[in-house]
């Protein structure tokens, strides 16, 4: 099941179009993304050096959408969210989260494989993909092993530290990423599960900008919200 699911993770994430050159220098080199299929554990994936490059950007300036209200939602953690700042929701895949005003983005979905992927406006330039799908037996660590498998099929290598849980529904673990032409990237990877749903949340940014996109980066992430059953399976 993890084999098949990061095949068709990476088969949306090439027909979103969504990560071409405005995300290469906030999350290595994105726009080389691989075409194969690995298992979620593998060291280290197979190249494929004639994987199709999207070539589209998120273009698209995201609009301030309405909270469900009357129902219970999840939060990976509370935070200040600031009054210029404008909230995305997927009905469909039941999660939201805040992003800066000005932030541009779209989404596409392939064979289940929900991918959304965006840009916070300059001077943060933070990237943001969020990968979201079914299944019951994924657990937090197969979860970030899915953030960090995207990034290596990006053509980066990856760090990853240890994850810290939140609750019983989040954990969140730092990353440093290094492209091929040696430039670094830093930021955090969300994962959070709730029954059958799962989300994985890429964020990152110049390794140089990390220290002051920081609280930005732990502001979407902390932001981020869903809707379903729930851990304990209620």
């Amino acid at each position: 099941m993890k084999k098949k699911l990061l095949a068709l993770m990476t088969i949306s994430i090439l027909s979103a179009g969504m990560i071409g050159c405005s995300f290469s220098a906030s999350m290595g080199n994105m726009n080389t993304a691989s075409n194969t299929a690995s298992n979620a554990n593998a060291a280290k994936p197979a190249a494929n050096t004639n994987a199709a490059k999207p070539e589209a950007k998120p273009q698209a300036t995201l609009t301030n959408e309405k909270k469900p209200e009357g129902e219970t939602s999840k939060k990976a953690k509370t935070n200040p969210v600031p009054e210029n700042w404008i909230y995305i929701y997927d009905e469909v895949k039941g999660y939201g989260f805040y992003v800066p005003e000005g932030t541009k983005g779209g989404s596409d979905t392939q064979e289940g494989v929900d991918t959304f992927a965006a840009m916070t406006p300059a001077p943060s330039e933070i990237a943001i993909v969020v990968i979201a799908f079914k299944d019951k037996q994924m657990t937090k660590e197969d979860l970030l092993n899915v953030g960090v498998k995207f990034i290596e099929e990006m053509g980066s290598t990856v760090q990853s530290g240890k994850l810290t849980g939140e609750s019983d529904n989040y954990a969140v673990s730092e990353i440093t990423t290094t492209a091929k032409d040696g430039s670094k990237t830093k930021g955090k990877i969300l994962v959070g599960t709730d029954v059958t749903d799962n989300y994985v949340m890429v964020l990152g940014t110049e390794e140089a900008k990390f220290a002051a996109n920081e609280k930005i980066i732990d502001e979407i992430w902390g932001s981020f919200e869903m809707w379903s059953g729930g851990a304990s399976n209620n």
